[in-house]
């Protein structure tokens, strides 16, 4: 007999908690309800100690302590001790893949506890005998807003305001002068699972303990279109006059033989951007905004500000190239939650200006970014992260030759290729790419996602709309039978992956497909129904 599909309710005691249970629910797109009297077939997750527990259920309950308190009294009622430690968790997501997070564990320790997931020496889920409770030990949901909401916040340095403050604009100081000063600064980590994704180690245990503990299949929504497993797209911020006439044409020159369309973020008021140049560039890819004069003081300007000129460069380069400016990246890759605010303010439909993680920020000058390499949505609005570090983070901070750098970033994007992420390739038409000699190693990256055929490659544009259509995408379960629905009338939606994650073992999670709700999708696509 086939077992039940497994849906969740969730609750907390906190709005602000119960928020990030329904992002964690949301990014996996498994079914999920808020009702706690819902139907059968459940699994309840909590975070914090759910009101109805004395009262106790014949549903599975996932736990997740959210104080010390919760801590101490789940202890305190199950006669066990805990024991708390700063560790890395890894975890893994796919066959070949892990993810890890430093972070604290709160370890339930007794007698009468089943270990039901662990990772290395630390137990991190566990079920209480003769009962159906499950206890987390790991506040997953404090630990997943830190990383998040810091995340998004890079705070300028006092040697950054010091610079910003003086009369002349940053790029008026000499190159090699600028890339010195980032260098004796640098920090001698390297990207890995850890640095670039501590969000997909928290997204993972959230899935597999409810996997674990509700002993059911679940279904959940792909990240990508069926038959694809991952997604990348090439993009470029065109910093100077230079770089827009000579290094450009020799990127566009790659790009065109490999049948590849790229998204180009100009600035509006930094050099003279002709109607010509800007329609040539939109019928081979898509133009994004890069603020207006790309002098580095977006950052440290009020809101008001920051919407101004953000609507600014959005209005000159689609009055300028007849086109459609849906997406914007800050200079320096600055960022945080207020100029979020102003982008979607400014009628952005993304955001593309956080770094999965770079080992130097040129605001912070420290090693930052916000740990995810897939789309989001954040007040309104898609953010996109810059997933490999940017071409100028390998070629002038860490002195690397053209063909290291590629090097370097084939090796992180396989680990992104594992999980399903989204390879964001950031390339300067300014610097060695731009150059005629360095074109063969620019088709190499290149082609690497060209031949993969599980690799989609899209223009940002293109990223951000799909994200935005599986957001709106749900899956019902009626009669036993899952499938997806939308409240939007759009044909894509029948492409979109229905998966059953059927356990999660030391491979990650093991998952099978559902082709019959695929084939199914797709007519009611077609005749507009879904």
């Amino acid at each position: 007999m086939t077992a039940p599909l497994i849906s969740i309710t969730l609750s907390a005691g906190v709005p602000e908690n119960l928020s990030i249970l329904i992002q964690l629910a949301e990014f996996w797109k498994i079914p999920y309800s808020q009702d706690t009297n819902d139907q059968a077939n459940r699994v309840k997750v909590s975070s914090g100690i759910p009101i109805d527990e004395k009262t106790g259920g014949d549903e599975p309950v996932l736990i997740i302590p959210s104080s010390s308190e919760d801590f101490r009294e789940l202890a305190n009622k199950y006669h066990l001790r805990t024991a708390e430690k700063r560790a890395t968790i890894r975890l893994p997501i796919a066959p070949g893949a892990s993810t890890a997070v430093r972070t604290t564990v709160t370890e339930f320790q007794g007698s009468t506890l089943e270990p039901l997931l662990t990772a290395g020496a630390v137990t991190l889920v566990s079920r209480v005998q003769g009962t159906k409770e499950n206890l987390v030990s790991l506040d997953m949901v404090t630990e997943y807003r830190r990383f998040l909401y810091e995340g998004l916040e890079d705070e300028p340095s006092r040697i950054f305001r010091l610079i910003s403050s003086m009369p002349i604009s940053y790029h008026l100081v000499p190159r090699p002068l600028r890339n010195w000063s980032l260098r004796r600064t640098r920090h001698a980590a390297k990207p890995d699972e850890e640095s670039i994704g501590p969000l997909e180690c928290l997204r993972t245990l959230f899935l597999a303990s409810i996997v674990l503990a509700s002993e059911g299949p679940v279904p959940r929504i792909g990240f990508w279109e069926r038959g694809k497993e991952y997604v990348a797209s090439v993009t470029h911020d065109t910093e100077s006059r230079k770089g827009l006439e000579e290094g450009a044409p020799n990127l566009l020159e790659v790009e065109t033989k490999l049948g590849i369309r790229s998204t180009w973020n100009l600035p509006s008021d930094r050099y003279a951007v002709s109607t010509p140049v800007l329609r040539d560039l939109a019928k081979v890819g898509d133009i994004g905004a890069h603020d207006t004069r790309h002098d580095g003081r977006l950052i440290l300007v009020s809101l008001e500000a920051k919407t101004q000129r953000a609507t600014q460069s959005k209005r000159k380069l689609e009055l300028t190239g007849n086109t459609t400016v849906l997406g914007f990246r800050s200079p320096l890759l600055q960022h945080s939650r207020e100029l979020l605010t102003a982008v979607e303010k400014a009628g952005y439909e993304f955001d593309s200006s956080v770094p999965s993680w770079e080992p130097l920020s040129p605001t912070s000058q420290k090693p930052h970014g916000m740990g995810t390499v897939f789309p989001l949505q954040i007040d309104g609005i898609i953010e996109i992260p810059v997933t490999l570090p940017q071409d100028h983070q390998f070629l002038r901070i860490m002195g690397l030759s053209p063909r290291e750098t590629v090097n370097e970033l084939l090796h992180l994007s396989a680990w992104i290729r594992m999980i399903g992420g989204a390879c964001i390739i950031l390339v300067h038409p300014d610097y060695e790419f731009g150059q005629p000699e360095y074109q063969t190693e620019y088709a190499r990256l290149l082609e690497e996602f060209r031949k993969d055929p599980q690799c989609k490659i899209m223009t940002m544009k293109e990223i951000a709309r799909w994200w935005k259509m599986r957001n709106a995408a749900y899956i019902d379960i009626s009669n036993g039978v899952a499938s997806i629905r939308s409240g939007q009338n759009d044909p894509a939606v029948g492409t979109l992956d229905l998966q059953i994650v059927t356990g999660y073992g030391s491979s990650g999670f093991e998952i099978q497909r559902d082709d019959s709700e695929a084939t199914e999708m797709e007519r009611q696509a077609l005749r507009g129904a879904i």
